[in-house]
């Protein structure tokens, strides 16, 4: 059954198989199969339900505004739309993905339940809201775990600084919450631990890519991270970039609700790898050294992080605890400038599937699973004692 637009209304089958990784014996399914762009929207935060078992996915289709699909991973592998609007947040806990939509010329942030399909208004913006015509063209979106607070940016204030802006949704109103220097890429997580710290990336001495002055996205000292209290808007700087560490790749998230952070440091450069830090501490500990890791994510579960190679695309899955890792399978994918060709891989939350983009397909990219083979994460928590992985 279709929609007036063509678009399905009920549950369709697109699922490929797409073969065994030789390496792991994972198995691999092409997710979605139409000629429409489709991505997994991005690994910091898992746009998943907490039971694993469906995932959200974004679909671009041509002359008409973007879509939120669910696939049901159970079964036949099932899609459905489950709205029209642009996915700017998630929230694994309640089972959530939020959308922007506009109604009778009015904006209002929506909630999409996985489980249950169904649709919710959360917040109905005034026509002047500064960040619903921000998200709706650039989303640097989070959502807060209880639903109390949205949080936007950046927005341009004077010379390099930038703000971000808050919204209360039970009653709409905005306000800045903090001004930084330089963080014009702010990549925002909330703390899925409901601590109320929002992750921010800072870009020491760079430029915005929108005002092509040719000046690089970060200065000598590279990236570091901050972290904002909400709603105070405290700014607490994390000992994360040069003279730290090594210089960080921009790919970073919470490690569920440990209230700890995992980040990349820069591919192609001295001290690659991953490193772990809490808030507070004085110093990141180098989880793995010496690999030229991109994209991070973590399981659920606060054991395991997803990552993939920036010179192979392959991905791998590791212990946070040992620092061991193993290839799961290549991505295939033809990583270029649309965010949709990077891999971004992520875990389902039952420790199942690893999700993933690929564009190897005449340039479409499509979303991908990789079942995580029985065994295969058992061998990353072994000690070093028990021999190698």
């Amino acid at each position: 059954m279709k929609d007036a637009n063509g678009t399905p209304s009920c549950w369709v089958l697109e699922a490929i198989p797409a073969g065994t990784d030789p390496a792991s014996g994972a198995s691999i399914v092409q997710l979605t199969s139409e000629s429409v762009t489709s991505h997994n929207i991005y690994c910091e935060q898992r746009y998943a339900c907490a039971d694993g078992t469906r995932i959200a996915i974004a679909r671009l289709p041509f002359s008409r505004a973007q879509e939120t699909w669910v696939c049901d991973l159970t079964g036949k592998t099932r899609l459905i739309r489950g709205a029209e609007g642009m996915p700017v947040a998630a929230n694994s806990c309640r089972d959530a993905v939020y959308y922007f939509q506009t109604d009778n010329g009015q904006n209002v942030l929506m909630r999409l339940d996985l489980k249950t399909l169904a649709n919710k208004e959360l917040c109905r913006f005034p026509e002047n809201a500064q960040v619903v015509a921000f998200c709706r063209f650039a989303p640097k979106t989070a959502v807060s775990p209880d639903e109390r607070w949205l949080v936007s940016g950046p927005f341009h204030v004077k010379d390099n600084i930038y703000s971000l802006r808050i919204v209360e949704l039970a009653r709409g109103d905005e306000c800045a919450l903090c001004e930084v220097e330089d963080m014009f890429n702010p990549h925002l997580q909330f703390d899925p631990a409901g601590s109320g710290r929002l992750l921010v990336q800072v870009n020491r001495g760079g430029s915005a890519p929108w005002k092509h002055d040719g000046r690089p996205l970060a200065g000598p000292d590279g990236s570091t991270l901050i972290v904002v209290d909400v709603p105070s808007g405290m700014v607490t700087p994390l000992p994360v970039g040069a003279p730290d560490t090594a210089r960080i790749s921009g790919h970073l998230c919470w490690i569920d609700q440990t209230g700890r952070i995992l980040f990349t440091a820069a591919p192609g450069k001295s001290e690659t790898g991953i490193y772990e830090l809490t808030p507070g501490d004085a110093k990141a500990r180098h989880i793995v050294s010496g690999e030229p890791f991109n994209h991070i994510a973590a399981s659920d579960d606060g054991q395991f992080f997803i990552v993939d190679n920036h010179k192979t695309q392959r991905i791998f899955v590791g212990s946070i605890k040992t620092g061991r890792f193993l290839p799961l399978c290549d991505s295939h994918t033809r990583q270029r400038s649309p965010q949709y060709t990077h891999a971004h891989p992520y875990m389902t939350p039952d420790n199942q599937y690893v999700i993933f983009n690929c564009s190897v397909e005449e340039g479409v990219s499509q979303v991908y699973a990789a079942r995580i083979p029985e065994g295969f994460l058992e061998k990353l928590l072994a000690t070093e004692a028990e021999g190698p992985p």
